[in-house]
């Protein structure tokens, strides 16, 4: 097993003749959870599909023992797990098939439980509220992990559209990962959940503002330069 889950240096992502992330380097280790927090526009969503490989990058970048804008898809999601704040599919999936899509149904269904979605499988997409797919696509995620020692989970606002019990689910998902020895990292609005995280980095116009332990960074002169004089960005 590599030393470090994940390490990128010097990231830096180019679209549409635009400098989005500029020079962003992070290093998380096992048993780590990291949140990235910053204003809308930051740059949170692109540096989180930067890590998974999804989007074209320069700069160093490793997740467990490769670089996943050199292997396949298929070697890269062994080792790292990767949920958008909107997922979507281009066909209407039964939320059973998401299980067997991820090659795991009997995990799948475990954790479609946990999210509260036991009982689901039948079910399609289009049949369910906005937070119900989004915790179905979790679960789907969640499971694709299958061996979390090493491995890094990479999720976009994964609070987002839940109700309350399924965001304390999801917080429960994201610390059992930690304590088996993943590395997350979770871009986030909520800083309070950002408060309990070990590590924050600080995103603005797509540069590292601020990194280190949330007391030392969620401080009210970082948050007053980053969102502005009398913001409260915690949700």
């Amino acid at each position: 097993m590599p030393d470090l889950p994940l390490r990128a240096g010097g990231l830096g992502v180019e679209l549409a003749g635009r400098r989005i992330i500029d020079g962003v380097s992070i290093r998380a280790e096992h048993c780590q959870t990291i949140a990235l927090v910053g204003p809308n526009g930051a740059g949170k969503t692109t540096l989180l599909r930067a890590l998974a490989g999804l989007i074209a990058s320069t700069g160093e970048l490793h997740v467990a023992d490769h670089d996943p804008r050199l292997v396949s898809a298929e070697t890269a999601a062994r080792s790292r797990a990767y949920c958008a704040q909107k997922p979507t599919c281009a066909w209407d999936y039964r939320v059973g098939d998401l299980g067997e899509i991820v090659g795991d149904s009997e995990s799948f269904a475990t954790w479609l439980a946990e999210l509260g979605l036991e009982g689901f499988a039948d079910r399609r997409l289009t049949e369910l509220s906005g937070g119900e797919q989004k915790a179905a696509h979790l679960a789907m995620t969640f499971a694709a992990l299958a061996e979390p020692y090493g491995g890094v989970l990479l999720l976009d606002e994964p609070a987002a559209a839940l109700d309350l019990s399924r965001r304390e689910a999801v917080r429960r998902a994201i610390r059992s990962f930690a304590q088996a020895g993943a590395a997350c990292v979770v871009a986030t609005h909520d800083l309070g959940f950002a408060r309990d995280c070990d590590q924050v980095i600080v995103l603005a116009e797509g540069r590292m503002v601020a990194s280190g332990r949330p007391a030392d960074v969620l401080t009210p002169e970082v948050i007053a330069s980053v969102w502005g004089e009398g913001s409260s960005p915690a949700a």
